[in-house]
Order: structure tokens, then sequence, then C-alpha cells
């Protein structure tokens, strides 16, 4: 037996996953806690503490190096002015980082070493003095107290700062690498929590899958047996939670639809019988009135049919008569036609005729042309040869005929074009005249099939005269049967009438009764689905 409800389970899984988020969130503070002091550590003390030491580094070998330069640089009381100026602009400055340095010492080891400084400091200074007085009274004793009181505790002072300067970068490494180190434990602290708030997660929701997938797949089994008809089956999940309400209820509704369908089946078998003694009844009612109305049916559709064809006989002649009088007109027509069509092919012939003697005419006077030609031909070529002979003769001249031997060679030239001209003009005329044959040849075939023409013309025109007498004869026959035909059609016409209102009154009879017949069908059926469908149910005894 399963305990706890899904809502319970559900509530559980969350809750656990908050408070793993909760956990998750109180490390991550506290490491974020650890990097805030670390970084206030590191703003307040380290960062403060190593740029005062670096700067009273600087600021004591800023006096020492002013001192120096005064004892052995300067030489004029111009530059000792100067430097005097910067040392006590140094030592000034010194003193305001001195104080505000110790505030922020904090470790004793620190103090130690600030208070060694401002000894050395205190020194250094008295020294510094001692050497600017002894400066007034001669080098040698200024050089003599430099070396031996200001020196060394300057060396002393260096070495404090440069330990001071150590302390401070120590510090403020510490302090970076506990940021670093708390980043990195809050990053695994936050990688833990996450992995085992996913693990509780898969965890969780894979129970809550199988708390909630294996009574749904029993429920999906017992609805599937139900499709079936099968209604002796029952739910028994063994749950305590939300799904045993829902087998309570699905047993229920089993247990109601059981009974249920089984008053459909008694009811059923009842209506069925009934049901079945009523359409025997209304059937054999039914087959009476059937023959009566087909009987009637019978005479009315030879009546009918009688007089269809009576109608369709007359509007056949009709047609006929119309087709045979539009028969007539276009044979007419088509004999007018066909004389126009003879007289027009006349006239071609006629103008066949009048061009091939055109294109006599013109074959003979390209022949004509030809001639002509001919003779230009020789004259170029006799030209040619005169000109010939008076380049000879210009040549034999000398200096007094090259004016005529320019002559004769242009005139050769000439008639050299005139023989090329006359050549095309010669080929050009031949062509012609062969086109002009085949002209000629082309409008005699062209005539002879005129010919033909015409009489075939002639022939069908005789025809159609012959159709159009034939024709005019049979219409007054096909205006005879057409009447006749009309009168035919007027009986047929008058008992169909009389037998539809026979036929109207025993189809009225036959129309109530089938719908009789109808409703029954429908109630048989609706009884027959009534009782296969309750019957495929299987109950309990």
């Amino acid at each position: 037996m399963v305990k706890g409800s899904i809502r319970q389970r559900i509530i559980a899984s969350l809750g656990v996953i908050f408070i793993l988020m909760i956990v998750m969130a109180g490390v991550s503070y506290n490491r974020l806690l650890v990097i805030d002091l670390e970084a206030d550590r590191v703003q307040n003390d380290g960062v403060p503490g190593l740029f005062d030491a670096t700067s009273l580094r600087a600021t004591w070998n800023e006096i020492y190096s002013s001192t120096l330069r005064m004892v052995y640089v300067d030489t004029t009381e111009e530059q000792v002015a100067a430097d005097r100026k910067r040392f006590e602009e140094a030592r000034q400055n010194m003193g305001k980082l001195i104080e505000h340095y110790g505030h922020t010492v904090d470790s004793d080891v620190e103090q130690r070493e600030a208070a060694i400084f401002r000894d050395a400091a205190s020194r250094f200074t008295k020294a510094a003095d001692a050497v600017l007085a002894a400066r007034e009274i001669s080098h040698e004793a200024a050089d003599a107290a430099f070396v031996t009181q200001l020196t060394p505790p300057w060396n002393d002072g260096r070495t404090s700062l440069r330990n001071i300067v150590n302390i401070n970068k120590k510090s403020t490494d510490e302090a970076t690498q506990a940021i670093r180190q708390s980043v990195l434990d809050a990053q695994k602290a936050m990688a833990i929590t996450l992995g085992v708030a996913l693990a509780c997660s898969i965890l969780f929701g894979y129970l809550l899958f199988r708390a909630i997938t294996r009574p749904m797949r029993e429920i999906v089994d017992a609805l599937d047996v139900m499709r079936t008809g099968d209604l002796t089956g029952r739910l028994d999940l063994r749950r305590r939670d939300e799904f045993a309400m829902l087998e309570v209820g699905f047993n229920r509704l089993i247990e109601e639809l059981t009974a249920l369908v089984g008053q459909a089946q008694h009811s059923s078998m009842q209506v069925t019988t009934s049901v079945a003694e009523i359409a025997a009844t209304s059937k054999e009612q039914q087959a009476t009135a059937t023959e009566t109305a087909a009987t009637t049916a019978e005479i009315g559709a030879t009546t009918r049919t009688m007089l269809a064809t009576s109608t369709d006989l007359v509007r056949t002649m009709s047609e006929v008569s119309t087709v045979a009088e539009q028969t007539a007109m276009l044979a007419d027509t088509g004999h007018e036609g066909l004389t126009r069509m003879s007289e027009t092919m006349q006239h071609v012939m006629e103008a066949a005729g009048s061009v091939n003697a055109k294109l006599a005419i013109l074959n003979e006077k390209a022949g004509k042309i030809n001639q002509v030609v001919s003779t230009i031909t020789k004259v170029a070529d006799q030209t040619n040869l005169l000109s010939l002979n008076a380049a000879i003769e210009a040549e034999k001249a000398g200096e007094y005929g090259r004016g005529f031997g320019v002559v004769a060679t242009e005139i050769r030239r000439l008639a050299d074009q005139t023989a090329v001209a006359t050549f095309d003009i010669e080929q050009m005329v031949k062509e012609i005249q062969s086109a002009v044959s085949a002209g000629v040849m082309g409008m005699d075939k062209f005539a002879e099939e005129v010919r033909r023409g015409i009489i075939e013309v002639q022939q069908a025109s005789g025809q159609l005269s012959q159709i159009i007498v034939q024709v005019q004869a049979l219409a007054p026959r096909f205006q005879v049967v057409n009447e006749g035909m009309q009168h035919q059609a007027s009986g047929a016409e008058q008992i169909t009438q009389a037998l539809s209102q026979l036929t109207e009154a025993a189809q009225q009879t036959v129309e109530s009764l089938h719908q009789s017949t109808q409703a029954i069908d429908g109630l048989t059926l609706v009884a027959n689905q009534l009782r296969t469908g309750v019957t495929r149910f299987r109950l309990q005894a």
C-alpha cells in the first residue's frame, strides 16, 4: 500500500529542493562576507599602507638627495636655496605621510617597523641639520658629518621602509589570495549544492513519474477492457492518495453502467419483438397497394410512351420539314455560288492568257536587250584594243606622247569596266529569260487547271439543280404526315390525363404505406442496433 498523496510528495520534493537552495544561498552569503571583509582589508589597510610606505620611501630618498646636492653639488647660493626649499618641502611631506601612515597600522610587526622608522627619521632629521650647519663652516666638516652622522640613519630608515613595503605587500597579497580562495570555495559550494539539488530533482521526478504512470497505466488497461464491452473488471490500485478516489469513482461508474446496459438489453428484446409484428402487418398492406399502383402505373407508362412517341414524331417531322426547306435554300445558294465561281474562273483563265501574252513580249524584249549587250561588248573590246595601240604609240613618242598615253590608259580602264558591266547585264538578262520561260509554263499549267475546275463546277451546279427540285417536291408530303401525327398526339394526351388522375390516387395510398414502412424499418434498425450494441457487453452474473 503506497502511503502519502501525490500532493504531499510534490510538496516534499519542492521543500527538499528549496532547503538545498537555502543552504546554497547561506554558504554563498558566508563566502561573500569573507570576500567583503578581505576586500575592506585591502581597501583600508593594504593598499593605503602600501601607498604611504612607497610615498615615504620616495620622500626619504628626496631628502637624502637634496642634502647630498647641497653638500657635494651646489656651488652657488641660488642652487643651495633651491635644494634647501626642496629639502624643507620633503621633510614637511614626510611628517604628514608618517602621521597618515600611523592610522593604517594594525599589526604588531608593522607597528614595530613603524617605530623603527620614526626613530631613524628623528635621527636623520637631526643629522641633516648638523650637516647643513657644518656646511656653513667648511666643506670638509660637512662631508664628515654627511658620512658619519647622516648616512647611517638614512640606511636604517631605508631598510625599515623596505620592510614596511614588504609587510603591506604581503598583507595585500594575503587578502587577495583569501578573496580568490573564498570565490573558489563559493564556486565549489554552489556546484556541490546544485549537483545535489539536480540529483534530488531527478530522483524525486522519477519517483513522482512512477507514482503517476503506474496507476495511469492500470487505468488505461481497464479502459481498454471496457472498450471491448467487458464490464466485469474492477480497478484495484491499492493506493491511499488521489488515485484511491479515482479508483472508487471508476468502479462506481462501471457498476452504474452495468445496471444501465442490463436494462437496455431487456428493453431491446421487447422493442425488437413489437417492431417485427408491426412491420409484418404493414408490409402486407403495402404489397396490396403496390400491386394496384403498379397496374395503373403500367397502363400510364404505356400511354405516356405513346404520347412521347407521338410528340417526338411531331417534333421530328417539324424538324425534317424545316431541314428540307433549309436544304433547298442552301442548295439554291450553293447553285448561285457555283455560277459565280464559274464566271470568276473564266475571268481568271482570260487573265492568265493575257499574262502569257505579256510574258512573251517580255521575253522578246529581253532577247533584244541581249543583242544590244553583245554589241556593247564588241565595241568595248575594240575600244580596249585601240587604247592599247594608242598607249604603244604614246610610248614610242616619248615625252610628247605621255599625256596621250595617260588618256589611252584611262580609256582602256573604262573599256574594261564597260565589258564587266555588260557581262553582268547579259547574265541578268539570261536569268530574266529563264524566269519568264518558267512563268509562261506555270501560267499554261494554271490555265489548264482552271479549265478543269470550270467543267467540274458546271457538273456540280447541274446536280444541285436536281437536288433543289426533289427537296421542293418533298415539302407538301412532310406537312400531311405532320398533321396526322398531331391528331394522334392529342388523343394520347387525353388518355394520359385520365390515367394520371387514377395513378395519383393509387400513388398517394402507396406513399402513405411506404412512409409507415420506412418508419417501422427505421425503428427496426434502431432496435437492432440497440440490441447489437448492448449484447457486446459482458456483465457480472
